[in-house]
């Protein structure tokens, strides 16, 4: 099974009209929309379909509108079927889309949460005199040493985003922004100023925390039924207090998407989908993430919709959980040779896994998949086999069946 991974844009992708077709075409979006006004306390489709593009790019509208967008898109591909996702990430704003859409908080409370979230920080940069540069053609080590010379000088220019080998993007006030424009181009970089309101994900947003380190508190985070990958980490998200304590820190730290990538490339991650506005994504994933196929659903839905049919036959081809599990038990080696303790730790277990095979396997609930993994935890502990390959096998199975909501101490083991 190829691995399916589902990212979300964030702050930048927003745009004038944006999603007007999908509101029209979609009663999911409309009704998202309807549900986020009531919440925000003004009308999203008016902020998207008719307020001048001034109004929809300002950080408090463009953050609540991409994710509600994002979020509504999401639904619409995914209604009346089950894909098989491995993996969700997104871009500053849009991992807190991933999440919600992984099930690590509801909606309504994803839209609470990013209200306070741009309104705190387009308070905090109001007339900073701030903003953010982005480094291209030039190898972020070498941009950091460059920065790190220009720093030395008593300046402070702070990396905001990892974005890929050859894109780095830079926060400072606008003097030292100029200052270090200089300096990068004189060495060969090319620099290119961003439209954004002031300097995010740096130490100049320490003044956004306290209010959305609050609006956090009030939400109540569960572990996600798929693999969030971490803005602030590049690896996947812990427990939901961990994501809580990531979200927080992710305000003054820099994004490291191309750690992220990195990561999900080489666990082959196969297909890359951006939901969301436009495919500001797509094109900085393009290139960086080898063989793999990278598509937008706003820019080519139809093609989107081609290649998730074609993942769900993929899907209905290959063994199922149990399945799976039959094949883990009996292909790992044995090291415990007490003929008792096999019998009752490998013999018994397996011939259950067998019983459960024998049912219908598109009818099996969560519990008898649940029990299905626990006997396979239980016939490589009696054969002793090491915790590491544990949870690779059992981390494996979940992703290749897309049942990595499945919360048993199978589950916990694959984290």
């Amino acid at each position: 099974m190829k691995d399916l991974v589902i990212v979300f844009p964030g702050q930048g992708s927003q745009f004038a009209g944006m999603g007007k077709k999908w509101f029209d075409e979609n009663r999911v979006v409309r009704d998202r929309f309807e549900q986020a006004s009531d919440i925000v306390g003004y009308s999203l489709a008016d902020l998207c379909f008719t307020a001048p593009p001034a109004e929809v790019t300002r950080t408090r509208f463009a953050q609540v509108s991409l994710l509600v967008l994002s979020y509504a898109m999401y639904e619409v591909m995914t209604e009346g079927r089950r894909i098989p996702v491995s993996y969700m990430t997104g871009h500053s704003l849009g991992e807190i889309t991933a999440l919600a859409a992984a099930g690590a908080l509801t909606f309504e409370d994803a839209v609470r949460l990013v209200k306070v979230r741009g309104e705190a920080m387009e308070s905090c940069v109001a007339d900073s005199g701030t903003g953010m540069v982005a480094a291209v053609r030039m190898p972020v080590a070498d941009v950091e040493k460059c920065v790190e010379d220009f720093n030395s000088a008593g300046h402070d220019v702070q990396v905001a985003n990892y974005n890929a080998d050859a894109q780095t993007v830079l926060s400072g006030t606008l003097d030292d922004l100029k200052g270090v424009t200089a300096h990068l181009e004189d060495r060969g970089a090319k620099v290119v100023k961003l439209n954004v309101a002031g300097a995010f994900h740096s130490t100049f947003m320490a003044d956004a925390l306290p209010a959305f380190t609050k609006a956090l508190d009030e939400v109540e985070f569960a572990e996600p039924a798929v693999p969030v990958y971490s803005n602030v980490t590049g690896e996947v998200h812990g427990s939901p207090q961990d994501i809580r304590q990531a979200l927080a820190v992710q305000l003054t730290s820099p994004v490291r998407w191309s750690a992220i990538v990195a990561s999900l490339v080489a666990r082959k991650a196969a297909v890359w989908i951006e939901v969301g506005p436009k495919q500001v994504l797509k094109k900085m994933l393009t290139g960086a993430v080898g063989t793999g196929e990278v598509h937008s659903l706003d820019e080519e839905p139809e093609r989107v919709r081609a290649v998730l049919d074609r993942l769900v036959e993929l899907k209905k081809s290959e063994p199922g959980l149990v399945g799976l599990c039959l094949g883990a038990a009996a292909a790992t080696r044995n090291r415990n040779f007490d003929s008792d303790e096999y019998h009752n730790g490998v013999v018994v277990p397996y011939r259950k896994l067998q019983d459960l095979a024998k049912l219908d396997q598109d009818t099996l609930s969560d519990e008898q998949k649940q029990t299905a993994l626990d006997l396979l935890l239980t016939i490589m502990r009696t054969k002793q086999v090491p915790e590491d390959e544990q949870r690779d096998r059992v981390g494996s199975i979940l992703r290749r069946t897309g049942e990595t909501g499945l919360r048993t101490i199978a589950g916990a083991l694959a984290t």
